[in-house]
């Protein structure tokens, strides 16, 4: 059962939708149905009764635009009860609430673009989605555009782990009020331009424990396990983080305090980055002393190597699937 909002504009539009249900089983040989009704009483329903909280004059276009993007994400596999990832119908349950004001105002925009943002970060391993959410509930009441809405979103998806979106997260912060930065960041509204400027010098701090992440971050693994090197790899580092080689493919590897993710990248990246021996690190049976620091890396000391460069330190084997990246100075 629907709510009598949602019941309402589904009498009203009743040919239309059936025309678009018509058109999809058209499109898509197999659409399924049923998924699509549940998807509209679990997930597209609490949309539009929030909606109707704040401005029932918008329910109507909102229901429009939600079952028009619900229609494509259900037949894609990306939403309802067969999806093949729960983000996008935890999104819409849990942000329509706060995020109603601007539905109201741009249904088909932060619909959209709420789905996307969770199905992107679904695509790159070790992206913390729950926690995106979780930081989203709160600052989506305040945001008082779609605009304002993408930039604090990718605020929060960096700290969630999409590291590559770190440079574009800082730069647009600085077109969002102070109150929602601070927010976003856990930090006082007066430290916002200190903060942002530490965060842009040093990829290492974390402003919520005002600390350096020492130990930095774990990453790789088997592609038999599910990660993304073949064979042990080979590291240099570049500008931005480090490249790998892997058997014959090449990726690139970023990490910062809020996690690490592995990219593409290619053989001429490979060839320009610089393999110098990280000077401030000296092997041991169980690692590597880095200063003060002792890194534990389960790998064999013959062959065990550390490769500095403006992203900090990589530590890799011939021996290992991983790769551990920490700071160079904590």
């Amino acid at each position: 059962m629907v709510s009598s909002v949602l019941a309402g504009v589904l009498a009203e539009r009743r040919s239309l939708f059936n025309q678009r249900v018509a058109e999809a089983r058209h499109r898509w040989p197999g659409f399924d149905t049923a998924a699509l009704s549940a998807f509209i009483t679990q997930t597209l329903d609490p949309v539009c009764v929030a909606v109707a909280q704040v401005d029932a004059a918008a329910t109507l276009a909102v229901a429009e635009a939600g079952f028009e993007v619900g229609l494509e994400l259900v037949a894609q596999g990306l939403a309802g009860p067969a999806a093949r990832l729960p983000w996008v119908d935890a999104a819409w349950q849990q942000l329509a609430t706060p995020a109603a004001a601007l539905i109201a105002r741009e249904p088909l925009q932060v619909l959209g673009a709420l789905s996307n943002a969770v199905v992107r970060m679904d695509s790159v391993p070790g992206v913390r989605v729950p926690e995106w959410i979780a930081a989203m509930q709160p600052l989506a009441a305040r945001c008082t555009s779609g605009a304002q809405l993408r930039a604090v979103g990718a605020l929060c998806a960096w700290q969630a782990g999409m590291v590559q979106l770190r440079e574009a997260a800082l730069a647009q912060s600085a077109q969002l009020p102070d109150h929602l930065v601070a927010e976003a960041l856990g930090v006082a509204g007066g430290q916002v331009d200190a903060v942002r400027q530490q965060l842009q010098r040093e990829r290492w701090w974390n402003p919520r424990t005002q600390a350096v992440e020492a130990l930095g971050q774990l990453l790789g693994g088997f592609t038999g396990l599910g990660g993304p090197f073949a064979a042990p790899p080979e590291l240099r580092a570049c500008a931005l983080g480090f490249i790998a080689r892997s058997g014959e493919r090449h990726h690139l590897l970023l990490a910062d305090a809020f996690g690490a993710v592995v990219l593409p990248a290619s053989a001429a990246e490979f060839a320009a980055a610089s393999a110098t021996p990280a000077r401030a690190a000296v092997v041991d049976a169980q690692g590597v002393q880095v200063g003060a620091r002792h890194v534990r890396f389960a790998a064999p000391e013959e062959g065990l190597q550390a490769v500095t460069g403006p992203a900090g330190i990589a530590i890799h084997s011939p021996y290992s699937h991983h790769v551990r990246v920490v700071p160079e100075v904590a």
